[in-house]
């Protein structure tokens, strides 16, 4: 309903409306941009004046691709972040490992790549080149699937800096990251705040047995007799941290297969403006992706017979078989960026156009907060649930809650109460009678979901008195 209830005082303040006349305002803008890329990711200019028709606005495509400049880019910035800042999370029992934290937080972000001409706004860092880049990062609550941030930075900003780092968890909570988001006084804090962390172990950790002798992590691995190891070390060369180990051997088989992936080459879906320029030839790499190697070191390799992680989390409240568990779910953050840049195209558009590319970056963004709200009312704490599949239904289902947003506009201006009720009714709606659906349980279970909200809101504006009433 965020889209539904844009204040004023925000199109005034980003320069989107100069005029209270305006026809294409605000609210229409952004219901047409988010509605149309979370159903359509690669629409262009025809399917957004389609769905602005739809909400009672009928206008041009020269008129809709006017309405792209830098206020458009500031207005749906602004709705975005009001958006993160909303507490959506799923309710139901959680597994008993989760349980006995204060939360589990995966996180993990990518960068975008822009052109050159956003430079001075979205620098880019060294590793991305001298252009202009847009780094996103995002913090899930595993159990309830709460997303607890999402954070845009420039490029050039480090990967352990700024809101993304320094944004408080709660104590008790386990923050499980890549060794990328650690440091050994980052780590030293969190204990001292009363939060627990996992990650993997790096391959050049220098650590201290019990008794002071240094060695690096492949020495000490290579002196072990078990197959699993579990012990309290010391790691870092001159600033100590005391630190759990868990070591588990893996199969030959699986140790081969580690190091065939590391050494293929991957090919990247095409990313970036995909409009086509008259009289220009798209490179090679925009039409079929590029191609890379992943850089791995002879040490990783080396190591590949391991399974290492490193945590402050003692053995009284955590098993070596549960930490892999908590390992593996990682996963899920990795699977939430597959989602948003391979089906919601995020990091790809239709223009070559620098507040076009903007704006449909964060309209973009704002429809995979929805789509992922809408998820953790469906189906989250389905034990075989899909991502993808709940996306897949969130479209099937968009036209009709397309519609039912169509019929509160009437009064979503003038009562905010009312939105504020809308969202209160989304979010504890229980579910609706069985219909015959082919497709999986928790498919189903979000499509029956999404039917019981657009019921939910069409019942709330036939009891809603109307303005002036």
């Amino acid at each position: 309903m965020l889209v539904l209830s844009i204040r004023k005082a925000l199109e005034r303040s980003t320069g989107f409306v100069q005029r209270s006349t305006a026809q294409l305002d605000g609210p229409i803008f952004a219901q047409s941009t988010v509605l149309t890329w979370m159903h359509h990711p690669q629409a262009g200019y025809a399917h957004l004046r389609i769905t602005a028709a739809s909400l009672g606005v009928e206008v041009g495509k020269q008129a809709i691709e006017q309405r792209f400049s830098a206020s458009s880019a500031r207005l749906l910035q602004a709705l975005f972040e009001e958006a993160v800042a909303a507490v959506i999370s799923s309710e139901g029992n959680l597994p008993q490992v989760l349980s006995r934290f204060n939360g589990v937080y995966l996180q993990d972000g990518t960068i975008i790549s822009l052109p050159q001409t956003l430079a001075q706004q979205w620098p880019a860092g060294a590793g991305t080149g001298k252009g202009a880049a847009l780094r996103v990062q995002a913090r899930l609550e595993v159990g309830h699937g709460q997303l607890a941030g999402v954070w845009l930075q420039a490029g050039q900003a480090a990967e352990r800096s700024g809101p993304a780092i320094h944004t408080p968890l709660p104590a008790g909570s386990l923050f499980n990251a890549d060794m990328g988001y650690f440091t050994l006084p980052q780590m030293r804090q969190r204990g001292q705040q009363g939060q627990y962390w996992l990650t993997q172990a790096k391959a050049t950790l220098c650590l201290s047995d019990a008794q002071g002798r240094s060695c690096d992590l492949l020495t000490f691995l290579q002196q072990q007799e078990r197959d699993e190891v579990d012990v309290w070390v010391q790691v870092g060369k001159r600033d100590r941290l005391a630190a759990r180990l868990i070591a588990v051997r893996v199969s030959a088989q699986t140790a081969q297969g580690r190091r065939q992936r590391a050494n293929q080459r991957i090919t990247l879906p095409p990313k970036g403006s995909q409009a086509h320029v008259p009289g220009k030839r798209k490179s090679k790499e925009q039409r079929q992706g590029k191609r890379k190697d992943k850089p791995v070191s002879a040490a990783r390799l080396r190591l590949a017979d391991w399974t290492i992680l490193l945590t402050n989390v003692p053995k009284e409240r955590l098993s070596v078989a549960e930490a892999l568990v908590l390992a593996r779910c990682r996963w899920q953050i990795e699977l939430l960026w597959k989602l948003w840049k391979q089906l919601g195209k995020l990091d790809t558009w239709g223009s070559y156009k620098p507040e076009r590319i903007l704006t449909e970056i964060y309209a973009k963004l704002l429809g995979l907060l929805i789509t992922h709200w809408l998820t953790l009312l469906g189906c989250w704490q389905a034990p075989n649930r899909s991502l993808h599949q709940a996306k897949q239904a969130v479209e099937w289902m968009l036209p009709a809650w397309h519609w039912a947003l169509q019929v509160c506009c009437p009064w979503s201006a003038s009562s905010p109460t009312a939105c504020k009720r809308c969202v209160a009714l989304a979010s504890t709606r229980a579910g609706a009678n069985p219909i015959p659906v082919n497709c999986s349980p928790s498919l189903n279970s979000t499509v029956l979901r999404l039917m019981s909200i657009t019921a939910d809101l069409s019942a709330l504006n036939r009891h809603q008195p109307q303005p002036g009433s």
